[in-house]
């Protein structure tokens, strides 16, 4: 029987699927291997879009990582919502994205003792919430651009 353990971790993420916000997540490394090379690494997190790029907005953040020893595959995705403890009156019509999806590979380097720098490139899929008259109901749609992004992130595992 094989037993394992998963290592709990934290990170501030800048870039990646927040655009121009950053974000606190926590991540779960799950061993899938008895080597320790092959890893599944779920992460939740939350944040806010810098300041001046639009109305102060939050940012609920998941992702799902798949790791060889230092390299990663995975898939971030990222929700754009009003902040509740901003004044949003004088700002109705944000022209942000709802949500954006960021597939990407990524390189951790580690330093100093359980200090890590993750480094990932990707795509940027951008969808908008939009009001469906015939169906009466809302859905998302696609953008239609997708464009080259990167994210940074530097964090502890415990």
């Amino acid at each position: 029987m094989l037993q394992t353990y998963g290592q709990i971790k934290s990170e501030v993420q800048f870039g990646g699927s927040n655009f121009l916000g950053i974000t606190l997540n926590t991540g779960l490394d799950i061993p899938l291997s008895k080597n320790g090379y092959h890893f599944i690494v779920p992460i939740v997190g939350v944040g806010i879009l810098l300041p001046g790029w639009d109305v102060p907005t939050c940012i609920i953040h998941a992702g799902l990582n798949y790791n060889y020893k230092k390299w990663g595959l995975g898939a971030e995705v990222s929700g754009f919502t009003e902040n509740p403890f901003w004044d949003s009156q004088e700002h109705t019509n944000s022209s942000f994205v709802d949500m954006i999806i960021y597939p990407n590979a990524n390189y951790t380097i580690l330093f100093k003792r359980r200090w890590y720098l993750k480094v990932s490139a990707g795509a940027y899929f951008a969808f908008s919430k939009q009001y469906d008259n015939e169906t009466d109901r809302h859905r998302m749609q696609f953008e239609g651009d997708v464009i080259p992004g990167a994210g940074l992130s530097l964090g502890y595992a415990f």
